[in-house]
């Protein structure tokens, strides 16, 4: 009943808030890539990716993540509260980082993962990410918080 309308106006609005996130953390992603891009530039060595172009493909899977993540914790509960808000964010930072781990693993094998102090650096750069992570989820529920007053 409500889909022709829905369907002329644009998507719904969960289905667009769940876009906008996945956009707000790939911004997000980039904007850190961006500032730890000397430290960063050794990541992408290490794994094959093309050095003239590294910080939108080291964000690029929170884009996706992020959307997901947003849609099944907030949209999809309608749960516009902050600690959905930094569950967003925490899950978002977790999932990307499980997508480098993941492509780390495609590249090197699990043998080099587990050498040396490797499970050790990727358990803190993986959980820092997800802590700091955290933090982008409250302003967007704020924002969406408001939107959802009106």
């Amino acid at each position: 009943m409500d889909t022709s309308v829905s369907s002329a106006s644009g998507p719904a609005p969960s289905r667009r808030w769940s876009l906008y996130a996945g956009a707000y953390a790939f911004g997000c992603g980039a904007a850190t890539s961006l500032l730890l891009s000397a430290v960063l530039r050794v990541f992408v060595q290490v794994i094959g990716l093309p050095e003239s172009f590294p910080v939108p493909l080291l964000a690029a899977p929170a884009l996706l993540v992020g959307g997901a993540v947003w849609w099944a914790l907030v949209e999809r509960r309608a749960a516009y509260t902050y600690p959905a808000g930094v569950a967003y964010g925490a899950l978002t930072a977790l999932g990307t980082g499980l997508c480098w781990t993941a492509l780390f693993l495609v590249v090197w094998s699990v043998d080099l993962l587990a050498a040396g102090p490797t499970p050790l650096l990727v358990g803190l750069v993986v959980g820092g990410t997800t802590a700091a992570g955290a933090l982008i989820g409250p302003p967007l529920i704020l924002v969406r918080r408001r939107y959802a007053e009106r």
